[in-house]
């Protein structure tokens, strides 16, 4: 009788665990997305490759939300040292050094796999590591080129764009008259770095000395002020409001040549100048006595540290930055995409825009990998700016960001 109930309760607690399992259901995860894309349509056209993740993964749930890319990286060291849930953040890769240094990025080498790394363009990969290890996927990669108006170099004689430097400030006074100059020269240190590779100058190595205070640095903002002095970039009195004043102007016609990035693109497509696209010329950017270059930068998505769920974490960015997202990415919002194959897409492969872009992306230098490197403009901009205004010698200036650059590094 005993072994009879004993194998009866046997039967019944293995129909239960049966059962159990038959209903058993992948538990729901929930992540905390934030985006530093603008609240128009880049977020949309995010939130709707975030939704087609989930319709794929219906046990993952993520609330997306925007920050403000200005005061990002701030918001995310004070929120994970606060214990605020972010497992997912987009980050400019200049920041990515500095949070990795920090300790609050989730290493994703365990994760990433050889295949899921061998599609992405070398270089944008390269901008997600720190120290040898991978710290996120890059989703857009960008690199500033010459922007040039076709119309009116054509008026002015001249069927391509510069090559060098010297070919740049002889265009530039050709088409400069009174009620237009030949290119904006921004204040913006971000945009000088052209300007420096292109006379053999530079900022700050990976082994971190200061380079900005050679004669080659000092012959880059001494032709940078040359353009200005000989009446070739915008006659007004100060910087204020600049990047507006850059874009308002080209797409007006008031200008012929910029240095900007694809970010820029469709905004310049709805300008007066440009409803024809076939107007747009978009070109290297020239190169100098001793090299060429341009900022190679983006933006990636890392996963926080501190991020319970990381391989569901993963899983999303892993999504947003695949070949099908990257097309539509492309497609949309004319972004460069960090995928290889993308660009050999037939839409992409014929559209001057994006391979415009890409031609610049070919010779791109990155800026430092060091922890600082995203802190080295707050000193570098406010003295070019002095430098250009003429308040204070190319000498002088360079002097005083290489004094706050040592201050920065703990340098004596």
């Amino acid at each position: 009788m005993r072994t009879k109930l004993i194998l009866l309760i046997s039967a019944v607690l293995m129909t239960f665990t049966l059962a159990s399992c038959s209903s058993a259901k992948t538990e729901d995860v929930a992540l905390t997305f934030w985006t530093t894309t603008d609240k128009g349509a880049q977020t949309e056209f995010l939130q709707k490759r975030v939704d087609a993740f989930q319709a794929e993964h219906p046990h993952i749930k993520v609330t997306l939300a925007s920050v403000d890319f200005g005061a990002a990286s701030n918001q995310f060291k004070s929120a994970l040292l606060s214990n605020e849930q972010v497992d997912v953040f987009r980050a400019d890769n200049s920041w990515i050094p500095e949070f990795a240094d920090l300790d609050l990025l989730y290493p994703l080498d365990q994760l990433a796999t050889a295949k899921d790394k061998s599609g992405y363009v070398e270089s944008a990969l390269k901008s997600d590591e720190y120290q040898g290890s991978l710290y996120g996927l890059p989703s857009v990669l960008e690199a500033p080129a010459l922007l040039y108006n076709k119309r009116i170099l054509k008026e002015a004689g001249y069927s391509a764009p510069p090559a060098t430097m010297d070919e740049l400030l002889q265009i530039a006074q050709k088409v400069s008259n009174g009620d237009r100059y030949g290119i904006y020269l921004n204040n913006d240190s971000y945009y000088a770095l052209p300007y420096l590779w292109a006379f053999g100058g530079g900022t700050i190595s990976d082994d971190r000395k200061i380079e900005v205070t050679s004669a080659d640095s000092m012959k880059a903002f001494s032709f940078m002020y040359q353009l200005k002095e000989q009446g070739v970039t915008q006659k007004y009195p100060d910087f204020n409001d600049s990047y507006s004043r850059m874009m308002t102007d080209f797409t007006e016609g008031k200008s012929a040549m910029i240095i900007n990035g694809p970010w820029a693109i469709l905004e310049l497509l709805n300008g007066k100048e440009f409803k024809d696209a076939d107007n747009l010329g978009i070109a290297q950017i020239p190169a100098g006595p001793k090299g060429q270059g341009s900022p190679i930068g983006g933006h990636s998505f890392v996963v926080s540290k501190y991020s319970e769920h990381p391989k569901e974490a993963y899983e999303l960015i892993k999504y947003l930055t695949s070949q099908d997202t990257q097309l539509q990415q492309s497609q949309t919002l004319r972004t460069l995409p960090t995928q290889k194959s993308v660009y050999d897409d037939q839409t992409l492969a014929n559209d001057p825009i994006i391979q415009g872009f890409k031609a610049q992306v070919d010779v791109a230098k990155a800026r430092p990998l060091i922890p600082e490197g995203s802190q080295m403009f707050n000193d570098f901009t406010p003295n070019l700016t002095d430098i250009l205004l003429g308040k204070e010698s190319v000498a002088a200036g360079v002097h005083k960001i290489e004094e706050a650059w040592k201050l920065m590094l703990n340098i004596e």
